[in-house]
């Protein structure tokens, strides 16, 4: 027996001795009313039922990370235990950003890791809400190894950063888990015009010109996959009043609404126009048009637009483009529900999180549903944002490329809206709620234009890029997209 070998199995007997292995989560619920099973940080403190400030635990305990104060961090291990059914669920509560916005980063999370080796086999974030939701840590290709929990409070801000956990156990994912991502429509000729490329099918609908396909090729993945909720553009047309509070600013004009006057088709590029008069959304007419183009481009799809604005008032806010129906980005459920939203936070870093299971609703301004608004330069660096398939490795960028670099605001809303509480499954609503109606987010750009009135308006073109990697091979197409 050679040295290195004496030394690899002196240090096995060793990590053994240290790790007590067992065939079950030892007191995954935390009902022993101690961390019985688990090895714990000064700051983690186990928690009963009569804590005010969350809710939808299980049984009567749940293990609390603020035991020393808000900015106390560390760490909450449990024993090893055997990996005997394809996942482990965990009920997990407690923030991973401030308000949802990420500053500084994202922090607050439990892992699923090999007991030998420390390697990490799945992870989920603080769902940002105080109700326990269910999470679930994949570990289908680990059968029969030993593993470990590990719940790790990263987070040494003042606000919003406390992990829970509860009710840790292996289970046999439902069938939902690795369910197929329902198939988007097929493509009809009579109602939908398209482009396409080798890295890019667009469709558009024949009839109001709304986006209602982004289809990556290599990747196979969908934007898209609500088409129901499709849309293009929208500007305000503020009429003024006597006095300033007297003004009508959401006097919108929405492009889902107006008819499509014509669509030309080239190789790679549509050109999609709708004549005078638009309408607003209660059907009155104004002396304006626009004109649209969607072009394939070797980095993505490039997205302009111009209105003409004939009428004697200004144009006030542009939201554009406007695409509505994403649901997450992959091929099973699971994957389009643990999409990241993924913005920049800072030169070299961003923060992220699951809005496809819980969308934090971050204003009381929607003029609609819940949405999320960052302005920019303001609240985030750069403007630019990107969905993130952790499991795929794959993304797809949105980025303003604007010449002028003018203060926008991106902006995410959820329709129809979301439950009063987060729930289990968080706070989307489920599918007997809906009764066959549409949910999906809407992503666009939205620019303070208060551009003169009889003059055109041209908005900031917007780059839609797949890539495989995350948000780093984001930034790098913002910034290289600069410089065209």
């Amino acid at each position: 027996m050679t040295r290195m070998l004496r030394l690899a199995l002196a240090a096995a007997i060793t990590l053994s001795l240290a790790l007590p292995l067992c065939a079950d989560i030892t007191n995954g619920g935390f009902e022993t009313g101690d961390f019985t099973g688990w090895t714990a940080d000064s700051n983690w403190k186990i928690m009963d039922n009569g804590s005010a400030w969350y809710s939808g635990w299980r049984g009567k305990y749940w293990a609390w990370s603020g035991g020393k104060g808000e900015a106390s961090v560390g760490k909450l291990t449990s024993k090893p235990f055997t990996l005997d059914k394809d996942a482990v669920q965990i009920m997990i509560s407690g923030w991973a950003s401030i308000h949802g916005t990420g500053k500084p980063r994202r922090w607050n999370y439990v892992t699923l890791n090999l007991a030998g080796n420390g390697k990490e086999i799945d992870r989920v974030y603080a769902p940002d809400t105080t109700v326990f939701v269910s999470a679930i840590l994949d570990c289908a290709n680990y059968r029969g190894e030993l593993a470990y929990v590990q719940a790790v409070d990263d987070a040494d801000q003042d606000t919003f950063s406390m992990l829970c956990i509860d009710d840790v156990r292996t289970i046999s994912p439902p069938a939902s888990y690795k369910q197929p991502a329902p198939p988007v429509p097929a493509f009809d000729p009579k109602k939908s015009a398209k482009i396409e490329d080798g890295q890019y099918r667009v469709e558009v609908n024949r009839a109001n010109g709304s986006i209602t396909r982004i289809y990556d090729k290599r990747g196979g993945l969908d934007l898209i996959r609500e088409p129901r909720l499709a849309e293009s553009f929208k500007f305000t047309l503020p009429i003024p009043g006597k006095e300033p509070w007297q003004t009508i600013e959401a006097n919108y004009v929405i492009g889902s609404q107006q008819k499509l006057a014509s669509i030309k088709t080239e190789p790679n590029k549509i050109t999609l126009r709708w004549g005078k008069p638009l309408v607003n959304y209660l059907g009155e007419k104004y002396d304006a048009s626009a004109t649209q183009t969607i072009e394939l481009t070797p980095d993505g799809v490039l997205m302009n637009l111009r209105v003409d604005n004939r009428t004697r008032y200004q144009i006030g806010e542009m939201f554009f483009p406007m695409l509505g129906g994403v649901t997450g980005i992959g091929k099973t459920i699971r994957q389009l529900k643990t999409t990241q939203f993924v913005k920049p936070a800072s030169a070299d870093s961003a923060s992220s999180s699951e809005i496809f299971k819980v969308f934090a609703n971050g204003t009381s301004w929607g003029d609609v549903g819940p949405e999320q608004v960052y302005t920019y330069p303001k609240d985030i660096p750069e403007p630019w944002m990107e969905f993130y398939a952790p499991k795929l490795g794959r993304s797809v960028y949105f980025g303003s490329h604007d010449p002028a670099d003018r203060e926008k605001v991106l902006r995410l809303e959820m329709k129809p809206g979301i439950s009063a509480t987060t729930r289990e499954d968080g706070n989307w609503p489920r599918p007997e709620e809906l009764r066959g109606e549409p949910a999906g987010v809407v992503v666009s750009f939205v620019h303070f234009a208060n551009s003169p009135a009889e003059k055109a308006y041209d908005a900031a073109p917007v780059l839609v890029a797949f890539h495989d990697g995350d948000w780093h091979e984001g930034r790098r197409i913002y910034h290289e997209g600069k410089g065209k």
